[in-house]
């Protein structure tokens, strides 16, 4: 037999882990096509994506002030994906398009983040959602404190600590 009356339920359990790993310490672990919303564009000329590890931006849109939706164009900004946070940056003399005031989330920043592999996610997430799932599952003896430290270790810290 290779399955087993819980596997539905640890899967789920599992899935659960994961996400709340991700929320904790804003970190995607697999792979996913993620949306930013901004109401409206930054005054500067950058925008930073608080999401570790970005791997690519798709698209930037937004709602024009005719309640239009438009696509801002990649040749007039560059990416820095490497850095905590990852960022998007006008070119030189370029500028962020007017945004409809009244409209809410009038900007998307559509990117992908996350890891590769699973071989790729670093041990202290993997190690925290063990300890999450022991510490949701039946009479398991999970350790919040030790879950904290875990998400913690991997944190961005320019974003959150886990208190």
């Amino acid at each position: 037999m290779t399955t087993c009356d819980f596997d539905t339920e640890l899967t789920q359990l599992l899935t659960a882990a994961r996400k709340q790993v991700e929320h904790d310490t804003h970190t995607k672990l697999i792979t996913q096509t993620v949306a930013l919303h901004l109401d409206e564009f930054p005054s500067g000329d950058t925008i930073e994506i608080r999401q570790l590890p970005v791997t690519s931006v798709t698209s930037i849109t937004y709602i024009d002030e005719d309640v239009a939706s438009q696509t801002f164009s990649s040749a007039l900004y560059r990416t820095e994906l490497n850095g905590k946070p990852a960022r998007i940056v006008l070119l030189d003399d370029e500028s962020w398009e007017d945004t409809e005031p009244e409209y809410p989330a009038a900007v998307t920043v559509t990117f992908v983040a996350g890891y590769a592999t699973a071989a790729a996610v670093p041990a202290e997430a993997k190690l925290a959602i063990t300890e999450w799932c022991r510490m949701h599952w039946g009479d398991c003896d999970g350790d919040g404190a030790k879950y904290k430290n875990l998400i913690n270790s991997i944190a961005w810290s320019g974003y959150w600590k886990s208190v």
